[in-house]
């Protein structure tokens, strides 16, 4: 199996927030904003899949399936900074050791019908260790923590854990659940250098790094860790939780041929994608049935 981790960055306005993960998830709606009020932000989005050749019809999505950890992102592209994580709507049995704000109240689970005891907390962590702690072994560390924030200095805890409140406080548990209220972002990156949200791709977790400015020098991170992980590095024109793994491909394989002297190294698809046109398609039929020079 072909490993990859795929990546795209572009901007994201929090008043059209766009689709989530082709509705295994949603915003929550955005309430109206002044016009002069409205912002652009940026995301950073990376996700992964392993698949069997470049049609990626088999494809398991998900940073997991790419050998690579969600902690390892998150450690690579912000070295020795400090995170803030936060919960709501938890587990009691999960509450990390040093979570600090602990609520306990009742609520309802993601599609259920009775009422269950959550929590909320907060705390401070910093360190790859503890990241991998905190989000635990799973392809679902969305039901540990409901995302982390990248401090860039000291914070008020309590202030910054209101601002969080704000943004995914009043989620709605139905099937797809809405978590964060996009409008709330500005709020929350008044106070902090990057909100990382863990969303949901296909079959495991995909992060979404949302912040005022695009952030610079990211690829030659995710490509020290995809060649560790012998991981291919796949780059996306839209978010790669909304995109085809078969169309990036055959990009990347275009841009491959033009650069390197090696052969791409995700085999070919028996048939071409379907995505291609009709045209291409029937081109590529017809030339293999066209007899050779002198056959009737």
């Amino acid at each position: 199996m072909i490993q990859a981790l795929g990546y795209s960055q572009t901007p994201f306005s929090p008043h059209k927030p766009g689709r989530l993960c082709r509705g295994r998830e949603r915003w929550i709606e955005p309430w109206e904003a002044e016009e002069e009020a409205k912002v652009q932000l940026h995301r950073l989005m990376i996700s992964g899949a392993e698949f069997t050749d470049d049609s990626a019809a088999d494809a398991r999505r998900g940073i997991p399936f790419s050998g690579v950890s969600v902690a390892n992102v998150i450690a690579a592209l912000f070295p020795r900074k400090t995170l803030f994580a936060w919960m709501e709507d938890g587990h009691p049995a999960d509450i990390p050791e040093n979570a600090e704000g602990i609520e306990a109240y009742e609520g309802y689970r993601e599609g259920g019908r009775s009422a269950l005891g959550l929590v909320r907390w907060h705390m401070q962590l910093s360190g790859v260790g503890a990241l991998r702690e905190l989000l635990g072994e799973g392809n679902a560390p969305d039901e540990r923590v409901r995302g982390l924030v990248v401090l860039d200095g000291p914070v008020d805890d309590d202030d910054l854990a209101q601002r969080l409140f704000a943004f995914s406080g009043m989620s709605t548990l139905d099937s797809p659940p809405a978590r964060y209220q996009p409008l709330a972002m500005s709020d929350v990156l008044d106070q902090v250098k990057a909100i990382v949200l863990i969303h949901r791709d296909k079959h495991g977790p995909a992060l979404g790094i949302y912040v005022s400015e695009p952030i610079e020098g990211y690829e030659p991170k995710l490509a020290k860790l995809c060649d560790k992980a012998g991981a291919l590095l796949v780059p996306f024109a839209i978010p790669p939780m909304l995109a085809r793994w078969d169309r990036a491909l055959h990009e990347l394989r275009a841009d491959w041929m033009e650069h390197h002297d090696d052969d791409f190294p995700v085999p070919v698809a028996p048939e071409p994608p379907h995505w291609k046109s009709g045209r291409e398609r029937r081109g590529r039929h017809s030339r293999a049935k066209r007899p050779e020079a002198g056959e009737e």
